[in-house]
């Protein structure tokens, strides 16, 4: 069973007094389908691998491209977080470096 993100997954219920669940693929956490990250109607977000009481349909463009925006933001904060601990780390290392410099040549003059 191949899904791609966006598109929607009906879990059939195998008993009578339990609804079906229905929602909205947000990942494919394999290479070509399977096991996908879904986000329920009742908002709940879970790892599903489905079995043969699940129904996939394909899912509206506008919830594909609502949903590639949704990640594209999410891996920009991740990259930005990155890049702020890369720079504040450059900054420490670049203030120590001045430190040490005009601690020599404070001691220097000392002489």
């Amino acid at each position: 069973m191949s899904a791609s993100v966006g598109d929607r997954i009906r879990l059939h219920a195998n008993t009578t007094d339990v609804p079906d669940r229905t929602g909205t693929i947000v990942a494919v956490l394999g290479e070509d389908g399977p096991p996908y990250r879904v986000r329920f109607d009742a908002g709940e977000e879970t790892i599903v691998t489905p079995g043969p009481d699940a129904t996939i349909e394909a899912g509206s463009v506008g919830d594909k491209v609502g949903l590639a925006a949704e990640a594209a933001g999410e891996k920009a904060s991740e990259i930005a977080g990155e890049v702020r601990e890369q720079a504040e780390g450059a900054a420490g290392a670049a203030a120590r470096a001045v430190a040490d410099v005009a601690d020599s040549v404070a001691q220097r003059f000392r002489h």
